[in-house]
């Protein structure tokens, strides 16, 4: 299975728009981000960022074939590109578009007409869907400021994609099980600039190390974190050499 990431940044890019902090002032590629999407296999998209139409272009993806998009929840800077997404020339069929009926209606009430160039598939939380022959996914409740939920995907190893939660519950964690790799939300470093909503970097390397996840990266960098070889040093230090700090266009390999 290959992972890519086509952004990692919060809700907005990264550097901000009139913004001389020491992220922003960088000279260093990995803190340029956009907005959170993950591409699997090239043809599961996890979150459609407005961004969407530049990550494709930027790494000279063949949108075509991307078949299923998986939806964490209808927050904007997730789903706003679905617009582009529903206008590909030489498509041969419709993308499916899966997430529960409920974030599926809240997509339909923002994107309307964009919305019917696609299959929707409802995914009840916690019940599997094989995508193809071999690829199953759950769709794993988590606390954030809207409903949302954790993406866990097993083909060959298992892995969960959270890029924005709170907290995850008790019954979730019981489902979660063992993990080869943990993505999850990194919007803040520690409670300095907390979001509602969302996780500290810090209460992350705790959840990852109760979930015994062999690997854990963070994304959805956010503007009171650090500059990415810092924000390296930071997790290593406080958690150790399992932790990492995603950037975009990095590859994995499950």
């Amino acid at each position: 299975m290959e992972l890519k990431f086509l952004g990692t940044s919060s809700g907005w890019p990264l550097p901000r728009l009139g913004c001389k902090c020491n992220i922003c002032r960088s000279n260093d590629p990995k803190d340029v981000r956009l907005r959170p999407s993950l591409l699997i296999n090239d043809e599961v998209l996890i979150d459609a960022s407005p961004d969407i139409y530049h990550q494709i272009k930027k790494y000279d993806l063949d949108p075509t074939k991307i078949k299923y998009i998986v939806l964490t929840h209808a927050h904007d800077d997730h789903i706003m590109g679905l617009f582009d997404l529903s206008h590909v020339y030489n498509n041969k069929t419709k993308p499916i578009l899966i997430s529960t009926k409920s974030v599926l209606d809240q997509v339909n009430k923002k994107l309307r007409a964009s919305f019917f160039s696609f299959i929707k598939t409802s995914l009840s939380p916690f019940n599997k869907l094989t995508l193809g022959s071999s690829t199953d996914i759950w769709l794993i409740p988590v606390r954030h400021s809207v409903e949302a939920y954790a993406v866990k995907i097993k083909s060959k190893k298992p892995f969960l994609y959270a890029p924005e939660f709170r907290s995850i519950p008790g019954p979730s964690k019981k489902y979660i099980g063992d993990l080869d790799l943990m993505i999850i939300d990194g919007s803040s470093k520690t409670r300095v600039g907390q979001a509602r909503g969302h996780e500290t970097i810090e209460e992350g390397i705790k959840v990852a190390q109760e979930l015994s996840a062999k690997k854990i990266y963070f994304t959805n960098i956010g503007h009171k974190t650090d500059t990415h070889n810092d924000l390296t040093l930071f997790v290593k230090e406080k958690g150790g050499d399992k932790f990492n700090i995603a950037f975009d266009g990095l590859e994995l390999k499950l």
